[in-house]
């Protein structure tokens, strides 16, 4: 019996000695993933990385972002936001399907003998409104939030009004139909319309007062309390740079950000 014990008691000294021995050796593999993604979406990443994070993206494009890995064999997954619709990667990975499968032996080595492989990962909108390039058109009405759903009647660039506007600028007017869709009443005056060109400079109104008073008939007075399913229709008008006219959209959320949420209207 006593040998016995003493048997088991070496073998499992002999283990311990050679899970250390393997923990003090250098890693078989050493390298760095970068993973970029355009649009809206998250990339999971899974084995063969140290982080077992999600990488995630709500902007036109988020810079490659670089992650340690400790083998060849790396598995990524592809999520697209609500909205949104995954389109395939490129890099290392071809793939259309969400999935991708890396061999990171394949990838080219530094100066340090390390590997980097790179992936990028493609959303693309599938539902209008959630992007400046993809709105929704005249017409359409959307919730933008807080229970208040808008529309775009018309819009109208070039709008004559006393005193003219500045040389380089105009006048831009669009018809507004805002439902408020809870219950009771809701005070709206905390929010603004904010619209933007292509050059990407927002233009924005504080208490619908950007153009000359009292600026084109009937005014959307927002001031007062909006009442549950009582429709309040009027122009909104902006001071705009004459050469953002023809590519102007309206929008509700905070643009600078790109977060999911923020609506666009097309204005044209």
């Amino acid at each position: 019996m006593r040998r016995l014990v003493a048997a088991l008691v070496i073998a499992s000294l002999g283990l311990l000695g050679a899970a250390a021995s393997a923990r003090s050796q250098p890693r078989s593999f050493t390298g760095t993933l970068w993973v970029g993604i355009t649009g809206w979406g998250g990339v999971k990443l899974g084995k063969g990385v140290v982080e077992r994070v999600t990488v995630r993206c709500t902007d036109a494009s988020c810079p490659a972002q670089g992650y340690e890995v400790t083998r060849s064999r790396i598995v990524l997954t592809a999520k697209a936001y609500k909205g949104w619709r995954f389109a395939g990667w490129h890099g290392a990975c071809q793939s259309k399907k969400p999935k991708c499968l890396i061999n990171a032996k394949r990838a080219h080595k530094d100066i340090y003998g390390e590997r980097s492989a790179h992936v990028g990962a493609k959303f693309v909108p599938v539902a209008p409104g959630l992007t400046r390039s993809h709105p929704l058109p005249i017409g359409a009405a959307a919730n933008i939030g807080q229970g208040l759903v808008v529309k775009v009647n018309s819009a109208n660039p070039n709008v004559q009004l006393s005193p003219a506007a500045p040389a380089g600028a105009e006048y831009f007017d669009a018809n507004l139909t805002v439902i408020y869709t809870g219950e009771g009443s809701q005070a709206a005056n905390w929010f603004g319309f904010s619209v933007e060109g292509s050059h990407h400079v927002p233009y924005e109104t504080v208490n619908n007062d950007s153009c000359p008073y009292p600026g084109p008939q009937p005014r959307l007075d927002v001031t007062d309390p909006l009442y549950s399913y009582t429709p309040i229709t009027g122009y909104v008008c902006w001071t705009i740079a004459a050469n953002d006219a023809s590519t102007l959209e309206l929008y509700f959320g905070d643009r600078t950000l790109n977060f999911p949420g923020t609506t666009w209207f097309a204005l044209h």
